[in-house]
């Protein structure tokens, strides 16, 4: 298991790395105000794929292992199809994305949509290798399209980056659906009693999910409203660096997901959700400090003037992103467990914080409120699933609590990496 773990988390320290450069290389190139709208383009693209997600997402690893895939497949194509129709449409209409990107909104959020179906049918089946690889090569291919689009064939526009996408997600699409194939066996294409299960499970986590998604990035709207692009471009980095430690808590969470998906043992998915809670308390302090100390400098020197105000936004986010860490074990768990209305009323919880604090906090303090709201809300929501959990479980405080047993493991999970 924590061979899984350990490969999960290179690749997604690499992904990490590669996407550093890809935001260097856009910045670099389009400043902040360019990078504001970049940034807008994504979140667009994030709303379509969460409601693609209802039919199409982590439900697919919870039924994987339950129905055949085609059946799994075909109407999560289809509902993806009529999400990106519908969901790129309506965004422009209200001019919650740039209008003049209105197709390019449709169709890579559909590509995206279908890579992302594609991978959690690889995670339902825990081909885990498969799946690492096929994150990293969609991560890779855009930053080298980007960097030929910008550099060599001149092109510094918005479009060299959109352009990019499609070439990244399209090779992405292809090369994680030929590690699904074979999972293909003759079967109805639409089961009425799949499209049911998917729809009942699939609302809970996906309310979860919307609310979340909501929660992570009102803030972008709230500060393009009072303010402009380029803030909203500034803010946008230091969130992407932020959310950088994101990997460990990430690549244990989708272990710990695939694990509690497919047993049926409640004492064992309470005891490694303990466990990897534990560990990632002390991975991702140890990250944080390290992103904390780095100077303003670097990032004028990395980005570019524009961007010297990023240390700010990662040290009031910090808070948050600790919470988050911690709230994706009990995510992973509650969704794994079959009970993942806890995760839709904790994000509900998170999303009344950032609504109430955001108008107050972001017009008055700019980028810095806009980080104190987002840390309030992640603690508040992850406290909620705290709670439920310890009365779930019976968990006492202290096996929530990093010990010298933790540290040790650590030490040899470093060891192992070492040795690799």
């Amino acid at each position: 298991m924590f061979s899984r773990i350990l490969t999960t988390t290179a690749s997604r320290l690499i992904i990490a790395l590669t996407n550093l450069g890809i935001v260097t290389v856009a910045a670099r190139a389009l400043g902040a105000e360019g990078m504001g709208t970049i940034s807008l383009f994504i979140l667009g693209i994030s709303i379509i794929q969460i409601f693609s997600a209802l039919v199409g997402g982590s439900v697919l690893v919870y039924m994987a292992s339950r129905f055949p895939v085609v059946q799994l497949i075909a109407p999560a194509w289809a509902w993806t199809l009529i999400i990106s129709v519908s969901g790129s449409f309506l965004l422009t209409w209200f001019q919650l994305a740039p209008p003049e990107y209105a197709f390019d909104l449709f169709a890579i959020s559909m590509l995206q949509s279908l890579f992302a179906i594609n991978q959690n049918i690889q995670i339902g089946k825990e081909k885990i290798l498969q799946y690492n690889l096929a994150a990293l090569a969609q991560s890779i291919i855009l930053l080298i399209s980007l960097i030929f689009l910008i550099h060599i064939a001149g092109n510094v526009h918005i479009r060299s980056y959109i352009t990019a996408m499609y070439i990244s997600f399209s090779l992405a699409f292809l090369i994680s659906f030929s590690g699904i194939i074979r999972y293909f066996t003759m079967a109805r294409l639409f089961n009425p009693e799949v499209i049911r299960e998917t729809f009942r499970f699939g609302s809970y986590v996906q309310v979860a999910g919307i609310l979340q998604l909501f929660n992570y990035r009102l803030s972008y709207y709230i500060i393009e409203k009072f303010f402009d692009r380029a803030t909203l471009g500034v803010f946008s980095i230091g969130i992407q660096i932020s959310e950088s430690v994101w990997i460990i808590s990430k690549s244990i969470a989708l272990v710990q997901y695939s694990k509690v998906s497919n047993s049926g043992d409640n004492d064992y998915n309470v005891r490694i959700t303990l466990e990897f809670i534990r560990f990632t308390f002390i991975l991702t302090m140890m990250m944080l400090c390290v992103l904390l100390l780095l100077p303003d400098d670097l990032f004028v020197m990395i980005f570019r003037n524009d961007f010297r105000n990023v240390g700010e936004v990662i040290l009031s986010i910090s808070f948050g992103i600790l919470a988050v860490s911690i709230s994706l074990m009990f995510s992973h768990y509650f969704s794994g467990s079959g009970k993942p209305w806890h995760n839709t009323i904790s994000s509900g919880i998170g999303l009344a914080f950032t609504v109430i604090l955001g108008f107050i906090l972001i017009p008055s303090m700019g980028i810095i409120g806009a980080g104190i709201t987002s840390s309030a809300s992640y603690m508040a929501g992850m406290l909620y699933q705290f709670f439920v959990f310890r009365k779930m479980t019976s968990s006492p405080i202290t096996a929530f609590v990093p010990g010298v047993r933790d540290v040790r493991k650590f030490l040899e999970l470093l060891k192992d990496l070492k040795n690799r």
